[in-house]
């Protein structure tokens, strides 16, 4: 069944539209919803290079590093600046554990082929020999491989020796000693003007 207009119209009138009655509504106070993390911080500017020059190339960096290339050298090859280098380093702690984790195996590849030239060791030697015949016509070549030993190196083993027990093998015992009291002294705030050449 059709409602009744609750304003007939009579013959004549214009129709009057009713009133709407306004409700008042509490305020309402709630908290607003975050925003997603891409909306909530839109910042201005270039966006980071660390995605397109870095992240693409990780593996490369860290055989690099491995290798024994410096951290400079990576950023120039890479035309990352040395501050954004050191930025996404900060920022980005996979980038970091690789570098360090690349150059404590270069570390201890250093030092265990250091111990390896200061005590000797054996090597395999290849040599190849071209044969000739009487008219001096190349007929062949032959491939012989000889073991050989290098001698241990006494410089080498002379500088591991003061630099891994500088306690036990110091050139100089009584400068190591007097340059050690200069440092607690200088750590104490108590210098003398006299231990500054130590």
């Amino acid at each position: 069944m059709p409602k009744h207009p609750e304003n007939p119209v009579v013959d004549g009138e214009t129709p009057k539209t009713p009133k709407k009655q306004t409700k008042k509504t509490p305020k309402k106070t709630s908290k607003k919803t975050p925003k997603k993390a891409s909306e909530a911080k839109k910042k201005r500017g270039v966006p980071c290079e660390y995605d397109n020059k870095v992240l693409p190339y990780l593996k490369d960096i860290e055989k690099y590093a491995r290798c024994g290339v410096t951290e400079g050298q990576l950023a120039e090859y890479y035309h990352v600046g040395k501050t954004s280098w050191a930025k996404y380093k900060k920022d980005y702690p996979e980038f970091a554990e690789i570098l360090c984790k690349a150059k404590r195996e270069c570390n201890t590849d250093l030092i265990n082929r250091a111990y390896q030239v200061a005590m000797g060791y054996e090597y395999e030697e290849e040599t190849t020999v071209t044969i000739k015949d009487k008219a001096g016509n190349v007929t062949g070549t032959k491939t012989t491989k000889h073991k050989r030993f290098a001698r241990a190196d006494g410089g080498m083993l002379q500088f591991l020796l003061i630099n891994r027990n500088p306690d036990e093998f110091a050139r100089d015992p009584q400068i190591l000693e007097l340059r050690r009291k200069a440092l607690e002294l200088a750590e104490q705030g108590k210098t003398s003007p006299d231990m500054e050449g130590i």
